[in-house]
């Protein structure tokens, strides 16, 4: 168990997951802002979001996103990119990790999110946030990671797939 939870070493590994991170971080904002402007809440966020507190958000996402490729990424390949464990163990793993980012992230958004509300002096719903992140939103924190894990995971498949067609 210890040679899982160890970060992946080869330089390769470390650019693939720093691809595969940033490649997840920016389509999951991708989508997040197509499925606001497509109900309407686009202006809404975009008016009540500060500059520093969007570049928080996603430098938060982004950071989270390729720590946890990082982690899910060791031991899965050979030597040429192909992948050494069997692919229902690496979309399992992957799914677990998207959870496990999920969660960590959870507390980077509620900082990020009680900022701006403590310095204008609204304590009060800053704690009533509190227990809701505390709470429920671990719970749906994990299962959406986890839901987008798979996700990512599939298309990653893919794209492997593909790599190692155009590097033969």
């Amino acid at each position: 168990m210890a040679d899982v939870a160890a970060p992946p070493t080869s330089e390769r590994d470390l650019l693939v997951a720093w691809v595969l991170g940033t490649f997840h971080a920016a389509t999951l904002i991708i989508i997040l802002l197509l499925v606001l402007l497509l109900t309407g809440g686009l202006a809404s966020v975009l008016t009540s979001l500060s500059t520093a507190a969007g570049l928080a958000l996603f430098s938060a996402l982004w950071f989270t996103t390729i720590w946890s490729a990082h982690r899910m990424l060791h031991g899965v390949f050979g030597e040429t990119l192909q992948i050494a464990l069997p692919l229902g163990k690496v979309i399992a793993r992957a799914s677990r990790r998207g959870g496990i980012n999920g969660v960590v992230f959870l507390p980077f958004l509620a900082v990020i999110l009680a900022v701006p509300a403590v310095l204008n002096g609204d304590i009060l719903p800053v704690l009533f946030g509190g227990l809701v992140f505390a709470t429920p939103g671990v719970a749906i924190a994990f299962l959406v990671g986890y839901l987008l894990g798979l996700l990512f995971a599939s298309i990653d498949a893919v794209l492997l797939s593909a790599a190692r067609s155009i590097l033969k």
